[in-house]
């Protein structure tokens, strides 16, 4: 990976091959000297002073690979979590942004120019819908929606596009996409698979193993796991992760060396957190599914769910931190519940040590027509909840509680 200075690794290729979760614990690290530190070093320099005039001009040339010189170009800290979450994912480099929408955003101006055309499953995360069909096409690059299992539909949308993007677990809905699949439609079509991998993690799925190209994180939410940083990352192969970090140098969105930081110690934890998020957002999705408050739960790892058999094969069986649920009786008794709640807290993100639970239609995907939250299959009683590492049983507890009170409307 093209950094500042030498990266060592313990899962170098001449170590025996370790598991995910003590890869987690134990990252690339800059060249010992003298005593190693346990905890990655926070390098919060923005700038690089060098003694040798030639020196600092070679470096400057290069940006990266030659010793660092400013830290939108490249900074140890970076670099460090790049390279770890880069293991994790199976790809050969990484590149770190400011937030997760910076990264998608990136990877679509470096793949696309104008004039081009990306196709996308229709279930996205609001933002992501926003910026493909309404940002984008201001310069000039327009995008083919279809349903994220109508490959009929894709295949005939994928020839003379330069991407097909799709999330591994929808959002919000939960739906699981066919990534074996899809990337056999994007070869065949010879485009990148573009998978937005934040709802799983590289604990639950991998995609690059199942063909796709380029594969990027919110790292706001399971990789940084408290609720205390913002940013992204863009996994790939070296000559598309070139191509993103080009836009990255030009356009700037820089990751902070302590949100960085911040990152890699999420990391250390990340298998657990997944683990244990997973475990206890089935047993809740299991209890709301019987709730007559509820009017239908979507998770993946439930035996009714229509991607069961999916996720069984592509994310080790489990089904996630996150789990959506209807409540019956639409907005006003939906409002009722949310404001009944006493643990769980209303909040806009996931994948952290807290239980938080969203309405969909008027907070994460308020960008969407109500013929298009519609055509999503967001209602006005839906939820997504994303399930922290408290005790189940208080989580559920709250819920029903706050679902129980609701009974007189």
């Amino acid at each position: 990976m093209p950094s500042g200075s030498p990266l060592s690794s313990p899962n170098s290729k001449d170590a025996p091959r370790r598991g995910l979760a003590t890869r987690a614990v134990h990252p690339p690290e800059l060249q010992p000297q003298g005593g190693r530190p346990t905890a990655p070093l926070l390098d919060l320099s923005s700038t690089y002073s060098f003694e040798d005039a030639e020196e600092f001009a070679r470096a400057s040339q290069a940006k990266v690979g030659e010793g660092y010189v400013y830290a939108r170009w490249a900074n140890t800290t970076v670099d460090l979590f790049e390279a770890a979450v880069a293991d994790l994912e199976g790809t050969e480099e990484a590149e770190a942004f400011s937030s997760g929408m910076a990264a998608i955003a990136c990877v679509c101006l470096a793949l696309c120019d104008a004039g081009d055309r990306i196709v996308a499953a229709r279930q996205l995360y609001g933002t992501t819908f926003a910026l493909l069909s309404q940002r984008l096409p201001r310069y000039g690059i327009e995008t083919t929606f279809c349903e994220l299992d109508d490959y009929d539909s894709i295949a005939a949308a994928l020839p003379g596009s330069k991407l097909l993007y799709c999330e591994t677990i929808g959002n919000p809905r939960i739906q699981v996409a066919d990534l074996k699949q899809l990337a056999a439609l994007a070869a065949e079509a010879d485009v990148p698979l573009v998978v937005d991998n934040t709802f799983a993690s590289p604990v639950l799925c991998r995609p690059a193993e199942l063909g796709a190209q380029v594969v990027l994180h919110s790292a706001t939410k399971f990789l940084g796991g408290h609720h205390d940083l913002l940013g992204g990352i863009v996994c790939g192969d070296s000559a598309s992760v070139d191509r993103v970090r080009a836009v990255a140098r030009d356009v700037g969105p820089t990751l902070a060396p302590f949100n960085a930081w911040l990152a890699l110690r999420g990391l250390a934890t990340l298998h657990l957190r997944v683990i244990r998020s997973s475990e206890s957002a089935l047993v809740i999705a299991r209890a709301l599914h019987d709730h007559p408050a509820v009017d239908a739960v979507h998770y993946p790892a439930l035996p009714s769910d229509v991607h069961r058999s999916l996720a069984e094969k592509q994310l080790s069986g489990m089904g996630g931190g996150t789990l959506g649920f209807e409540v019956a009786g639409g907005k006003q008794r939906a409002t009722r519940f949310q404001e009944g709640l006493k643990l769980v807290q209303p909040a806009a993100s996931l994948g952290g040590s807290h239980t938080l639970l969203v309405h969909s239609a008027s907070v994460t995907h308020t960008q969407l027509s109500a013929q298009e939250l519609k055509e999503v299959g967001i209602s006005q009683g839906f939820y997504r909840l994303s399930v922290g590492l408290e005790d189940p049983g208080d989580i559920l507890s709250d819920l029903t509680a706050a679902l129980d009170a609701t009974a007189d409307l």
